[in-house]
């Protein structure tokens, strides 16, 4: 019994669950470590964590000890003394549950002839998330109030230990749900530099390559499609061009129906952004050539696709108000780079100062001079030349 062990040993047993506890914000370490500590500690036959959901639905979470491991989900105690603690938020103790005037009476207790029984709630923040329960089917009187109390004051300390590790779970789950709409680049950078007295983070001047794309004739290819079947197409497209550039370390800026503005150097800085822009080009070519394959062989037309790439500074930073906002990139780039994207028939085209920051031997082909924002006078341009033609058009 738990009242033979002296109070030095019970304070190092408590402080090295306590220290199991703090290693880990995994739920169900969290839970095999207390059921390991708990069957051990409580000298008891098996025993198993139950937890309650926003419903009140209560489930097995882990089992222990005795428990057969085929019905590890399954509770195989005393429910109605289960269901008493997680409805009173009280602990029960029974030296034998088989004479005991609360239990003896319940299918439970007869069916499995249950007598030591130990149950205690798991509070945290005033609200019962489940229950610990141990007990010995086959041996009375092994436990006492001052087990009863033990118990209590570890469930009190795994309770502590579920919350954090639920909460952890749930803040990754938004992290994670987060950065579907926004790029991790983004997230981290807002993340590191965002605290309680700062909403909007300042403007920072970077050296960019923008990457700008979008469908030739996709109005029109719209209106031949079923609605549903058209969303399903720009998934299909999109989660292709969203892995090309993300292979290569861009930061998706935003969607425009069928376009994509990708930039390269911001929020994290790049000495190589128009050489990953250019690569990240070339993965899209490849990608767009692989779906008009898939397309011609449903029978369905073909896509082609404008590229347009330009290098420059950009500010990078929030605008809008304190209820909605949006990192955005502010610059002659990001127009330029969808201007390019626009023009027929579509290619991938560059600014003469895309190709600059190029690494020598990226081959290009000199393309007819054209109008840029901001510029008096039409400006060299040049385009990607790929081994296969056809695979943009």
């Amino acid at each position: 019994m738990l009242h033979e062990v002296d109070f030095g040993m019970r304070d190092r047993l408590f402080y090295e669950l306590a220290r199991d506890l703090s290693s880990s914000l995994d739920v169900e370490v969290v839970l095999r470590k207390v059921m390991d500590r708990v069957i051990s500690l409580m000298k008891a036959a098996r025993g198993f964590i139950v937890l309650v959901d926003a419903t009140g639905t209560m489930s097995v979470e882990i089992s222990g000890g005795d428990a057969d491991p085929g019905k590890s989900k399954e509770f195989l105690g005393s429910r109605t003394v289960i269901e008493h603690v997680v409805r009173t938020g009280q602990a029960v103790v029974s030296t034998d549950a088989s004479l005991d005037d609360r239990f003896k009476g319940q299918q439970s207790v007869i069916l499995q002839n249950l007598r030591s029984i130990i149950a205690v709630p798991l509070v945290t923040k005033g609200s019962v998330i489940g229950a610990v329960y141990v007990d010995n089917p086959f041996r009375a009187s092994i436990f006492e109030e001052k087990d009863k109390e033990f118990l209590q004051a570890i469930s009190d300390l795994a309770a502590i230990a579920i919350d954090n590790a639920r909460q952890y779970e749930r803040s990754e789950f938004l992290r994670n749900l987060f950065e579907l709409y926004v790029n991790k680049q983004v997230t981290d950078y807002v993340l590191a530099r965002s605290d309680r007295e700062t909403k909007f983070l300042p403007g920072e001047r970077r050296q960019v390559t923008m990457l700008n794309s979008d469908i030739a004739g996709f109005s029109a290819l719209s209106q031949s499609m079923e609605a549903e079947e058209l969303v399903q197409f720009l998934n299909d497209y999109f989660s292709r061009m969203i892995e090309a550039v993300l292979e290569h370390g861009g930061n998706i800026d935003k969607f425009q129906g069928d376009g994509m503005l990708v930039v390269f150097g911001a929020p994290n800085p790049m000495t190589d952004h128009a050489e990953r822009a250019l690569s990240a080009a070339r993965t899209m070519v490849r990608e767009i050539g692989s779906l008009n394959h898939e397309l011609d062989k449903a029978g369905k037309p073909q896509i082609s696709v404008g590229i347009g790439l330009d290098t420059g500074e950009v500010v990078a930073g929030h605008v809008g108000s304190d209820k909605r906002m949006e990192f955005t990139l502010i610059g002659v780039p990001v127009n330029n780079s969808s201007y390019l994207s626009k023009v027929r028939p579509a290619k991938v085209l560059m600014s003469e100062t895309t190709r600059d920051a190029l690494p020598a031997g990226v081959e290009v082909i000199v393309y007819k001079p054209l109008m840029l924002k901001g510029m008096t006078q039409k400006q060299p341009i040049y385009q990607l030349k790929i081994a296969i033609a056809e695979e943009l058009a």
